[in-house]
């Protein structure tokens, strides 16, 4: 079960939070799949889906799973933004190759409440500074 009103919570935290990105909120009731967010930061341009539950890895539809595959492997960026409410944590992943289930993914990064945005900002850029693993 998706919490809508944890990703709407979560998204103002970021919008707030990652001052040194160009954030645009996407709500698509026609492409299904889509992430949540497009972003654009030290010049690398990506995608962010949000998650906000009690799940220990981020909870994604076939949809979600389908579009951020076909992306990937057309050379984009996407990263998983997962707020953990029972852990009170955010952790960051990054698909880089094709997967069919959410729960194979393994966070890059993950950094405890209360959170310091700064650093949740560097590592991402670390990130996507990174090549690629799927070419």
């Amino acid at each position: 079960m998706t919490n809508k009103n944890g990703e709407t919570r979560l998204w103002q935290k970021v919008k707030k939070g990652l001052t040194n990105c160009f954030l645009t909120r996407v709500e698509s009731s026609t492409i299904n799949g889509i992430p949540d967010i497009h972003a654009v930061m030290c010049n690398e341009v990506f995608w962010i889906e949000l998650k906000s539950d009690s799940l220990s890895y981020p909870k994604l539809n076939k949809w979600q799973i389908v579009w951020i595959n076909r992306y990937i492997n057309a050379g984009g960026k996407v990263i998983i933004l997962k707020e953990t409410l029972l852990e009170r944590s955010l952790k960051l992943y990054r698909p880089v190759s094709v997967f069919t289930d959410a729960r194979s993914l393994v966070p890059f990064a993950s950094f405890s409440f209360p959170l310091q945005w700064p650093l949740v900002q560097r590592r991402m850029v670390t990130e996507l500074g990174s090549p690629s693993e799927a070419a």
